[in-house]
């Protein structure tokens, strides 16, 4: 059974999907495909967050272990989305900037509610 506050995580995040999913189709319907694209993109981080978190279920039943298993990934992939953020800096390419910028911010959101949720 999943600890109250990992329940109430995954439903910010399945909120937040759906949310972004209808952003999306929003900005498809008004033939703005280049900003659906991103919002495509931040949905998706929000999705591999939470099949990460429901992921460490296998690895322990300690919230705290789970939590912190949670964490360290988010942590790597913070590190290397900044990589390639500076890589498509160096190169110029905005649309890399921008998708790498797009990852970062919904990041740094998920990682607020996180530290919101246990700390």
């Amino acid at each position: 059974m999943e600890s109250e506050r990992i329940e109430t995580f995954i439903n910010y995040l399945d909120q937040r999907i759906s949310s972004i999913q209808e952003d999306t189709l929003r900005l498809i319907a008004d033939d703005r495909r280049d900003e659906a694209n991103f919002e495509k993109i931040r949905a998706n981080i929000f999705q591999i967050v939470k099949t990460m978190l429901q992921a460490s279920a296998r690895i322990s039943q300690e919230e705290s272990e789970r939590v912190s298993f949670l964490e360290s990934n988010i942590a790597l992939f913070q590190e290397t989305w900044e990589g390639y953020l500076m890589k498509a800096k160096e190169h110029g390419d905005d649309l890399k900037i921008v998708q790498e910028q797009t990852r970062l911010e919904a990041l740094a959101e998920i990682q607020d509610v996180l530290k919101k949720t246990w700390r």
